[in-house]
């Protein structure tokens, strides 16, 4: 049996380094058995080049990996053509990090749920959240607008001019800033420009286009013989 094993590996890690050549990494589902209490969230899967800071009080970049774990305050940074997942420890909500983005998680855990507050300084995030318990904070929050979740999906785009952009898939968001905005429902799109001027419309095909890529993940597979037959390998790759 070991031999087979280590047979497979031989067959199997060049097979997937020239599958793979953009530098994603497997996720090793033994990763987060032990979770530091003070832990937020986990970067689950990269693609490329991702790097991070456990805490607030880390000064250096580390390069990410799958099972890279942030605490309150930590950071996720994406470079050209990269891809991060960031999972919340509570299950509540997932990241899609698309490239040149970036952000801080922050978490403050209570006695059964935990507030959690994603600050975007800029980039394309796209996001899946969990229906919030009736005491409990998920907020995306940009230099110009805070935008609170209750249980909804979407992309959320700061851009370098200081322009807010949302649309949603589903659900609704509760808007804070200096605009006269203050919500935005299934199917529209929200734009906050720096100046505060407000447009809010029905979703575009680009709008929806642009949601679609930013929560894409494609998951790849491929087949390896052997002389116990075919083994199915099962990986992600990047969605754009």
């Amino acid at each position: 049996m070991k031999k087979i094993k280590f047979l497979i590996a031989i067959v199997f890690i060049p097979l997937l380094l020239a599958f793979n050549s953009d530098g994603h990494k497997t996720t090793n589902k033994n990763d987060l058995e032990i979770v530091p209490a003070k832990t937020v969230a986990y970067v689950k899967m990269i693609v490329k080049d991702v790097t991070y800071r456990k805490t607030s009080e880390q000064t250096d970049w580390d390069l990410a990996k799958s099972g890279s774990l942030l605490s309150d305050g930590g950071e996720v940074k994406t470079g050209s053509k990269s891809l991060a997942l960031v999972h919340f420890v509570d299950g509540s909500g997932l990241l899609r990090v698309r490239e040149n983005s970036v952000l801080h998680i922050y978490g403050t855990k209570k006695e059964k749920s935990m507030d959690k507050n994603t600050i975007v300084d800029k980039g394309l995030i796209g996001f899946e959240v969990k229906k919030q318990a009736p005491d409990e904070d998920f907020k995306f929050t940009t230099p110009t607008v805070v935008a609170s979740i209750r249980g909804t999906d979407g992309f959320l785009e700061y851009s370098e001019d200081s322009t807010f952009t949302m649309y949603l898939g589903s659900g609704s968001v509760g808007l804070y800033s200096k605009s006269n905005c203050d919500s935005v429902d299934a199917g529209n799109t929200i734009v906050i420009r720096s100046n505060g001027q407000c447009i809010s419309r029905l979703g575009t095909t680009e709008d929806i286009s642009k949601n679609n890529a930013a929560n894409q993940t494609t998951i790849k597979k491929i087949k390896i013989k052997t002389n116990k037959g075919e083994v199915n390998i099962e990986y992600y790759g990047p969605g754009n």
